[in-house]
C-alpha cells in the first residue's frame, strides 16, 4: 500500500493535529524563516509534498509563483479547497499537480529558483537518487533545495517516549527506519540522517546549511506540555532561537531542515 492511501486519511485532520496548534505554528514559521531568506521577489517555487497547501499558499500571498505537488489526492484537494478560500490574485499563483518522488515524471516542469519539502514528505521514499537527478534538470543554476527532514535522533521522542516506559517508540528511529499504521495500513518511513542526504544527493548538490527544527520545542505526540504552559513555550523557543544552527542540536530535533545548492 502506497503513501497516498495513507495521507489520504490523514488529509482532512492533518491541520488540527499540527498545523493549527501552537507549537506547530512556530516550527513551520522556523522553517518559513530559512526558505523567505533565499527567495529573490516573484521567484518561481516547487512545493513537494505539499500537504493542505499552508505554505503554497503563503508563497502565493508573498509573490511568488508556486506549483504545490503531493502523492495523496486527499491532500491536493485539501489544497485546492484552501485555494478556493484565498484571493484571487494569490490563488492565480498556485498551481497543483500529483507527483509521486519515487518516479517523477514530466508533469512538473522547470525552470524553479527554489525546491523546498516540508515536514517530512522525503521520509515516504527510502532512495532520494533519482528525486534529485529529477530536480537537477529542474532548479536553476543558483536555486536552492530546502528540505525540511525528520532525522534519526529526536531528544522529545527518545526521552518522552522512555519516561513513559514505551522503549521501542523512543528508539524507533535509531534504525533509520519504522513503519507508521493507520487503519491497518502500514506506510514505511525512512529517517534520513544529513549524511544519508549528502550521500543521495552528491552527484548534484552539496550542504549548505543544517539546522535543527522541534530541538527544545516537543514533537506533535507532545505538544501538549507546553500548549497550556505559555512561559515554558517562550522559553523553549528562545532556546531553540539561538542553538538550533550549532552541531549537535541542529541533528538532535523532530526535524531538521537543509539546504542544498549546486557545487561552485
Amino acid at each position: 500500500m502506497t503513501s497516498e492511501s495513507t495521507f489520504d486519511m490523514l488529509a482532512v485532520g492533518y491541520d488540527a493535529a499540527f498545523s493549527d496548534r501552537i507549537p506547530g505554528r512556530w516550527l513551520r514559521s522556523r522553517t518559513r524563516r530559512v526558505i523567505a531568506a533565499l527567495l529573490p521577489p516573484a521567484s518561481r517555487v516547487l512545493d513537494v509534498g505539499c500537504g493542505t497547501g499552508d505554505d503554497a499558499l503563503w508563497l502565493a500571498a508573498a509573490g511568488h509563483e508556486v506549483v504545490a505537488t503531493d502523492v495523496s489526492h486527499g491532500m491536493l484537494n485539501m489544497t485546492k479547497a484552501r485555494m478556493a478560500g484565498a484571493s484571487g490574485t494569490v490563488a492565480a499563483r498556485v498551481g497543483v499537480e500529483r507527483l509521486d518522488l519515487e518516479s517523477p515524471g514530466d508533469e512538473v516542469s522547470g525552470p524553479f529558483g527554489l525546491v523546498m519539502s516540508n515536514f517530512g514528505a522525503v521520509n515516504c521514499c527510502a532512495d532520494l537518487r533519482r528525486f534529485f537527478a529529477w530536480l537537477d534538470e529542474r532548479l536553476e543554476d543558483d536555486g536552492r533545495v530546502v528540505l525540511t527532514v525528520m532525522g534519526r535522533l529526536c531528544l522529545w521522542e527518545s526521552i518522552g517516549f522512555a519516561l513513559r516506559g514505551r522503549f521501542r517508540q523512543a528508539v524507533r528511529r535509531w534504525s533509520g527506519r519504522a513503519t507508521f499504521t493507520l487503519n491497518g495500513i502500514d506506510q514505511p518511513i525512512w529517517y534520513h540522517a544529513p549524511a544519508a542526504i549528502r550521500n543521495m544527493a552528491e552527484s548534484y548538490f552539496v550542504i549548505e546549511s543544517i539546522s535543527g527544527i522541534g530541538v527544545f520545542v516537543p514533537s506533535t505526540e507532545f505538544f501538549h506540555i507546553c500548549e497550556t504552559r505559555p512561559r515554558l513555550m517562550r522559553v523553549l523557543c528562545r532556546l531553540e532561537s539561538i542553538v538550533s544552527g550549532w552541531w549537535p542540536f541542529n541533528r538532535l530535533g523532530d526535524h531538521y531542515t537543509i539546504v542544498l545548492r549546486r557545487p561552485i
